[in-house]
């Protein structure tokens, strides 16, 4: 492999002439950074046009007493990264791999509803799970925020909005086109090993982050990839997020992650006691052990119960329709053969 052009090929394309998917990963992030990067300036130039907008100018902290300005930052945030997501998925897929952008994961197939109820139903229920063995364990109590009906329907309102937007954003992130691209050239396994020690480490700097929530963040990402790998759509995955997110947050008052603002939308207000072990302490559920068992039942259960399968839809959609690009032909390009003279070929002499 003495000449140039072939060591470069080799470096850059693959066996079906396209680049691997190690570039194709860093091409969607390059794309996302550069979407997000003119989006928030776009949005600060604007913040300094109308002195109403100036809170969207510096992020609040998550102590800071809940009003309009900082929900109204949170959502833009969280709107620009989608946005940016969809920009670069929608880039890639028709650039890298002629695929349709709902082949990404949103595409209306027959199961599509389906695999968002059932998703929906199943997140909210592990995360229940996991909060009942901390308050089995008398590591986790609650009292009632609030029992007035127009408040909790603009709590749960705001933060169903919030987290549909987060978790289809961080799907698209995460198990979208760069998750995608490796499990379409390394593997399922090593794809879910790749992105769920990323989704873990992304983590890391948020308030109250510790080794034992790394580690749980690390198993939501194998169970998040699984859910798209039985399903190649991100209904699924977007439905275990977000309503594992809502659950945590609107019914049980606990913190997210970490962050604790939106806490103050919800029901009940958890109180996160010892051991913290099993209960993650000011992380929220997801730093303990309960979260643990709870994600490694949902996984089993996603895997095993017979629920979710693939659509003939997505199967056909997923496929890859890159040809051969000329610049790095070295045969001439054959005429693809009809369906009949296939046929005419297989058949036995």
């Amino acid at each position: 492999m003495s000449d140039p052009l072939d060591v470069a090929r080799y470096i850059f394309m693959n066996d079906e002439s396209e680049l691997r998917s190690g570039w194709r990963v860093l091409a969607f992030f390059f794309f996302f950074f550069i979407s997000a990067s003119l989006l928030t300036g776009l949005t600060k130039a604007l913040a300094t046009l109308f002195p109403s907008l100036r809170f969207l100018k510096s992020e609040p902290s998550d102590s800071d007493v809940l009003n309009s300005a900082a929900l109204i930052y949170l959502f833009v945030v969280n709107l620009i990264n989608l946005i940016s997501a969809i920009i670069a998925s929608a880039v890639c897929v028709r650039l890298l791999e002629r695929r349709g952008l709902g082949s990404v994961g949103f595409k209306r197939h027959r199961l599509w509803f389906r695999d968002f109820s059932l998703g929906s139903a199943l997140g909210a229920a592990s995360l229940a799970i996991a909060v009942g063995i901390a308050t089995i364990a008398k590591a986790t109590s609650f009292n009632v925020q609030t029992s007035r009906l127009a408040q909790l329907v603009s709590g749960f309102l705001i933060v169903l909005f919030f987290f549909l937007i987060a978790g289809a954003a961080e799907e698209l992130i995460f198990r979208g086109f760069p998750f995608q691209a490796l499990v379409h050239n390394l593997g399922a396994v090593p794809a879910l090993t790749i992105t769920a020690i990323i989704f873990g480490l992304a983590h890391l700097a948020n308030p109250s982050a510790s080794a034992f929530s790394t580690i749980n963040t690390m198993l939501a990402g194998v169970w998040l990839g699984l859910a798209y790998l039985m399903t190649r759509s991100l209904w699924l995955a977007t439905a275990l997020h977000y309503s594992w997110n809502l659950a945590m947050v609107f019914i049980f008052g606990l913190p997210v992650s970490g962050f604790t603002m939106l806490t103050r939308l919800g029901w009940l207000r958890g109180s996160e006691g010892s051991p913290t072990w099993v209960s993650g302490g000011s992380y929220g559920p997801e730093g303990g052990v309960a979260a643990t068992v709870a994600l490694l039942l949902s996984t089993a259960a996603i895997w095993k119960s017979g629920l979710f399968t693939t659509s003939e839809e997505m199967l056909d959609a997923i496929k890859h329709r890159k040809p051969e690009p000329p610049f790095v032909r070295i045969t001439p390009e054959r005429p693809e053969r009809s369906e009949s003279e296939t046929e005419l070929r297989s058949e036995p002499d």
